[in-house]
């Protein structure tokens, strides 16, 4: 298989921290400040041990594209709130919708999650869009709920329950098997 999902290692750790900080990546995420090295290191080290968040690699012909996360993990709910992104600017065209039903899959079948759900901020058009084609419907939004240069934006809130996934990714075309 030429796409695949995998662990971080500490190999990872310098990639990684490019990627958070090109300011296309950074511009849609609720911290968007440059990322120190070392304040990034020990991030690192800290998501390598937590037990309760997950964060994959998303992997074409072993070259890693994207980083995938899923946070929150609620327990007695099973549900989590996801995050992405892809950090090599040459990844094939498709890339994104692949990872994302990697993900899906990911989370349903390995983490065993009922419902995934998506935070977006208002301005970010791209990923609402990706998120309602990966079959994501709009739970609600939080009114100014997020502040950037004394701006406040909106957040919209998405959730797909592992059902609604199952009927929806057979519409994508895409049949993928999670690899570990």
């Amino acid at each position: 298989m030429d796409y695949c999902l995998r662990a971080l290692s500490e190999r990872d750790k310098d990639m990684i921290f490019k990627w958070r900080n090109y300011e296309h990546i950074r511009m849609n995420m609720y911290n968007d400040q440059p990322i120190a090295y070392d304040e990034h290191s020990q991030w690192f080290k800290d998501i390598l041990k937590n037990q309760k968040e997950y964060y994959r690699l998303f992997i074409y012909r072993q070259k890693p594209l994207g980083l995938i996360s899923f946070k929150n993990d609620n327990q007695q709910n099973h549900t989590c709130v996801w995050g992405f992104y892809i950090g090599e600017d040459d990844a094939p065209k498709g890339s994104g919708t692949i990872m994302g039903c990697l993900g899906l899959d990911y989370a349903f079948q390995c983490l065993l999650k009922k419902k995934v759900i998506g935070e977006v901020l208002s301005f970010n058009k791209k990923s609402e869009r990706y998120h309602l084609k990966l079959g994501f419907k709009q739970e609600g939004i939080y009114k100014n709920k997020h502040s950037k240069e004394d701006r406040f934006s909106d957040v919209i809130r998405f959730g797909l329950q592992k059902e609604e996934w199952e009927m929806h990714k057979g519409k994508l075309n895409l049949n993928f098997i999670v690899e570990e």
